[in-house]
């Protein structure tokens, strides 16, 4: 458990299809994060001060005494004395058997102090004695949560639902568990019947919507309801923490950076403030790219690493933290200490696939092949995604096994169909194959993708070259020296494809330009040599094969 926030809730509760809403306390928001993707598992526990004798309905008592226990219960689980309660709820069910009010709040205190079994039971008892009593199946579907039994805590939240469609914390909570799912539409739309019931107290239900929106990159939503969830409780850190997420992700870097120092203000042991900011120095150290800002890159560097240690002293079991922390040790080249730090993430969220893909690029640095392919191959058993597969192909590339690596560009690129680079690796990898074709054709949709992309068109002119589609090459080399005219390689890749066609004369002018860019370019001397000989002049050439020959000692 990393971080806890409080929210205040009005609970509706129904019993026998009358409702009233007496005073509810509840505490809400013991927040979990996986991943480089967020998502909250919000747990409401809710006990009800209950009027003795103000109803007769199935499930109640009419036993004094037992009514007077089950009172006397409540009031000592408000003042925290837990064990206190759990006996007087059992005095008012050794009364009363069939009390099923005493079941239900001794399931709630069960369920309080993680006694999983013993709750299902009260509740269970509980419902078995009233069969529409919406709290005990909607506190059945938070246990069930907290076992991580999504399919059914949906059910029992369902079944509240159907009993009191007006209660916003029903639908709030079925959203936490189809948002566990990774059903992110569903559990939008749940948060956003919870804010239409409770608009006036739903920062919970505004935080809440506002990862599921983050967790399907719907950033700019998520931004709005995070930014509304502030509205209604400025001191609340943890929106600030998450909205900074979002503008961390959208690269608004200065936002980020605002939201996160806004929550470690409030809260000087807000750990995702800490990780967040971290993650903002970290981005902006990486953002350097002169060797001039070399000292601030490094002192940002060390800032990221300042906060990324706050956080792990706060909460040693915060996997992001580890994770975070390990890329920044793994490109200060201290790989011992990334592999640590991820070995750590790993087995504190070892269903985090990003993890995964961490440690294989620090494997890899290593030289560990096979254990890297492990790693992708876990990933993607995790979240088959095109990052997975990317990863894991690069990895085929490097050691070679091309056709697994092409199989994997391939999955990719059917999973991110937009993404230029995917395109370029597979690309890549059929000319690697001799594929030419399909290299040319793959090279061929990233222009379209990215039109001002001088290394595809080189790409693509040498595979019409080796193809010996010499005026297709010749007009993407040319194209390369509009965009980088000071490639010296390309004019002596464009100089032999009009060696090829026999056109000396253009050759000899290529090869010239690529001297004049690198006066010791070997290639360039060698094949203006060619072209001069072909010309019958041999003065030049010889002049030519001598300058390149003593160049290459």
């Amino acid at each position: 458990m990393a971080t806890q926030k409080t929210h205040k809730n009005i609970c509706s509760i129904q019993v026998n299809a009358l409702t009233f809403n007496p005073k509810c306390f509840s505490t809400l928001g013991m927040f979990f994060y996986i991943s480089r993707f967020k998502m909250i598992r919000l747990f409401s526990f809710c006990f009800v001060v209950f009027l003795a004798g103000a109803f007769n309905l199935v499930g109640q008592t009419t036993n004094k005494e037992a009514e007077d226990a089950l009172a006397k219960g409540i009031k000592a689980y408000e003042n925290n004395k837990v064990e206190a309660a759990i006996k007087l709820y059992n005095k008012a069910i050794k009364l009363d058997p069939d009390f099923a009010e005493a079941y239900y709040n001794r399931g709630e205190a069960n369920s309080y102090q993680e006694k999983y079994p013993e709750a299902l039971a009260d509740y269970n008892k509980a419902i078995e004695l009233n069969s529409k009593y919406s709290m005990a199946y909607y506190g059945r579907g938070n246990v069930n949560s907290q076992l991580e039994q999504y399919p059914e805590a949906i059910k029992d939240f369902t079944k509240a639902i159907k009993l009191d469609s007006k209660n916003a914390l029903f639908y709030n909570d079925r959203g936490f568990a189809y948002s566990a799912l990774k059903k992110h539409a569903e559990a939008i739309e749940d948060y956003t019947k919870a804010i239409e019931l409770d608009a006036d107290d739903a920062n919970a239900y505004y935080n809440n919507r506002g990862d599921a929106y983050s967790a399907i990159k719907k950033f700019v939503e998520a931004v709005e309801d995070y930014t509304n969830a502030i509205k209604l409780d400025p001191k609340d850190s943890s929106a600030y923490s998450s909205r900074g997420d979002v503008y961390s992700e959208l690269k608004k870097l200065p936002e980020a950076l605002a939201d996160f120092n806004k929550a470690i203000k409030l809260d000087p042991k807000d750990v995702m403030g800490y990780v967040g900011r971290g993650g903002v120095y970290w981005k902006q150290a990486i953002g350097f790219e002169s060797v001039e800002d070399l000292d601030k890159a490094k002192a940002k560097a060390s800032e990221a690493l300042v906060d990324f240690n706050k956080a792990i002293k706060l909460d040693p079991k915060y996997s992001k933290a580890y994770g975070r922390r390990g890329e920044v040790y793994r490109t200060q080249q201290k790989v011992s200490e990334a592999l640590a730090d991820f070995n750590k993430a790993i087995e504190l969220d070892p269903e985090n696939p990003d993890f995964y893909i961490l440690r294989g690029g620090v494997y890899e640095i290593q030289e560990k092949g096979p254990e890297a392919l492990a790693d992708y191959t876990k990933a993607i058993e995790l979240r088959p995604d095109d990052k997975s597969y990317l990863s894991r192909g690069m990895a085929y590339d490097s050691l070679k096994k091309v056709p697994e690596a092409l199989a994997d560009y391939t999955k990719a690129i059917e999973l991110d169909p937009n993404n230029v680079g995917y395109y370029i690796f597979r690309g890549r990898a059929n000319f690697a194959l001799k594929k030419y074709p399909e290299a040319i054709a793959d090279f061929t949709k990233s222009i379209e993708i990215d039109p001002k992309s001088a290394g595809v068109y080189n790409l693509r002119g040498i595979a019409n070259h080796e193809l010996k589609k010499y005026p297709e090459a010749i007009a993407d080399y040319t194209k390369v020296i509009e965009l980088n005219p000071k490639n010296a390689g390309v004019y002596n890749l464009r100089g032999a494809a009009n060696y090829a066609l026999k056109n000396y004369a253009e050759a000899i002018a290529d090869c010239t330009k690529a001297i004049e860019i690198d006066p010791k370019n070997v290639i360039a001397y060698d094949n203006r040599g060619k072209a001069y000989k072909a010309l019958e002049k041999n003065k030049e050439a010889e002049e030519d094969f001598a300058k390149a020959k003593a160049l290459e000692k």
